[in-house]
């Protein structure tokens, strides 16, 4: 190997062995765009939420497939920013369940009948907020 490839990303390891291929995608509105040797997916935004992208080897398909490095990292990144999440008021909860079906990265689950936000994964995207019919979602 030439002392230039061990310097510029060819094979050391930084782009995490993924190289060339698959698709840089947005989880809420399946947005993509092929993937970049040497370009991180989450340095890039979608066009239409503005919400970083993952890397995917399927084009165009909402993708739950986020490894636990990247979650946590994106937890991190969020709590730095201060970022507000929509929240559940369980008394207004009728656990109707429509925010759950409509939920592109799969964040809300029911508990105890009503819903419930695990911000590690959300998006932040709020469809769950305008899809619900007693308006129980608050950011905070």
């Amino acid at each position: 190997m030439r002392h230039h490839e061990q310097h510029h990303g060819f094979g050391i390891g930084h782009g995490g062995g993924r190289g060339e291929g698959g698709f840089c995608v947005c989880s809420q509105c399946g947005y993509s765009e092929p993937h970049r040797a040497g370009v991180p997916c989450k340095t890039l935004y979608c066009p239409e939420c503005n919400l970083p992208l993952l890397r995917s080897e399927v084009s165009g398909i909402k993708t739950n497939q986020v490894s636990t490095d990247e979650i946590k990292k994106d937890t991190v990144e969020k709590k730095e920013r201060k970022i507000t999440f929509p929240k559940v008021v369980a008394e207004k909860c009728t656990g109707c369940q429509q925010c759950i079906s409509v939920c592109p990265r799969d964040t809300i689950v029911l508990k105890e009948g009503k819903a419930l936000v695990i911000t590690e994964n959300c998006s932040n995207c709020k469809i769950c907020m305008r899809v619900c019919p007693e308006s129980a979602f608050i950011l905070e």
